[in-house]
């Protein structure tokens, strides 16, 4: 039935391109003697084929009813067809040329001329006989390049499935550093959130220090108003105890006679005077205790201000070893993605050379 398939009629053209494709796997059968050109040589070189299927034909007269059959549709599919012309080289080895259509009344006059066979129909039939030996022939060609094919297919298949095991590691390995990557991306959130808390510990010191310069600032402004109030009662009292000493020297020398009453004046101005000196005094040690408290806050705001310099410049260093150690993991998984990208891209190329491959030696006859 292959046979018989193969042997239907196709267009000219790809049946020429077909030939062409085929002479490389045609086998070298012994070659006829006499020439080609001649009908005679012809049928004289295909005698022992045809005595040899009559031969087969005789152990299988069980089936002829049905060989009978595919007989008549060889004739019917080899009437039709346009017969590629062929060469027999020295060597006994035989090539088929393209050529274009000829008139196929010289076949059908040896169909007309000869008997029937049971197996291959006419056997008078020259060119119709070497068309199907070359198709049987081909077609035992054809069934061991399927077997050669279908051993270097499961030898492509294995390798395939070794390349899938490796694929497959590699993409555990991948798996196993992203992971990887993920617990250095948590830990540097960790110390994001670390520096963030430092940050607002910095600022509620900010705060703290601008609170205590505003408190600073407030004491002087109140000192400043002390010592202003002082001077000017200090004055007003100086003024008022010259003004007395005036009137008491006025009185002194004008009434000279009131000397008890100048006495009780004078002893209450020196009261005044006691009293006005001693408020004085008081101030004294008001702006002496305001100096005292603007000096410890002084010293509150240096040891702050030491403070604030001493945090900053920790913050400064955890700030300037956070960023190299973000550095260095950025650099680390750029580096290890990098790696991973290019061990990738290494496979995937070997997969396609190994597709490539495969595709090469099922569509290419005779590749390795």
């Amino acid at each position: 039935m292959n046979t018989m398939t193969a042997a239907r009629p196709a267009p000219t053209h790809n049946a020429a391109k077909h030939a062409l494709s085929r002479t490389a796997t045609i086998r070298s059968v012994p070659s006829f003697e006499g020439s080609e050109s001649s009908p005679d040589s012809k049928r004289s070189a295909f005698a022992s084929s045809i005595n040899s299927t009559a031969s087969a034909v005789s152990a299988m007269e069980g089936n002829q009813h049905d060989k009978a059959h595919s007989a008549s549709r060889l004739k019917q599919d080899l009437g039709n067809e346009t017969v590629m012309p062929s060469r027999w080289n020295s060597n006994g080895v035989r090539t088929i040329e393209p050529s274009l259509p000829h008139d196929t009344s010289i076949v059908s006059e040896e169909a007309d001329n000869g008997h029937w066979d049971s197996t291959i129909g006419k056997a008078g039939l020259g060119k119709t006989g070497r068309v199907i030996n070359k198709l049987v022939s081909d077609n035992d060609a054809l069934k061991r390049d399927i077997q050669i094919e279908r051993l270097r297919a499961e030898e492509a298949k294995q390798a395939a499935k070794l390349v899938e095991d490796k694929m497959e590691r590699m993409m555990n390995e991948y798996e196993g550093r992203l992971l990887e990557a993920n617990v250095t991306k948590t830990l540097l959130a960790r110390k994001e959130r670390q520096v963030e808390s430092l940050t607002a510990a910095v600022e509620l010191e900010k705060r703290k220090t601008q609170a205590a310069q505003n408190s600073e600032r407030s004491w002087k402004k109140e000192l400043d108003k002390v010592k202003s109030d002082s001077t000017l009662r200090v004055d007003e009292a100086t003024n008022y105890a010259q003004l007395m000493e005036g009137r008491y020297n006025a009185i002194s020398s004008h009434w000279r006679d009131h000397g008890e009453e100048v006495k009780r004046t004078v002893t209450k101005l020196r009261g005044d005077i006691d009293t006005i000196v001693g408020e004085r005094k008081l101030d004294d040690d008001k702006i002496t205790t305001l100096r005292d408290l603007c000096e410890q806050q002084d010293n509150n705001i240096k040891e702050l201000r030491r403070e604030k310099e001493e945090i900053a410049h920790l913050f400064e260093e955890y700030k300037k070893m956070q960023e190299d150690d973000l550095r260095d993991i950025k650099t680390n998984a750029r580096q290890r993605q990098e790696e991973q990208e290019k061990q990738l891209e290494e496979a995937r190329e070997a997969l396609h050379k190994l597709k490539w491959a495969l595709n090469v030696k099922q569509n290419v006859k005779g590749a390795q």
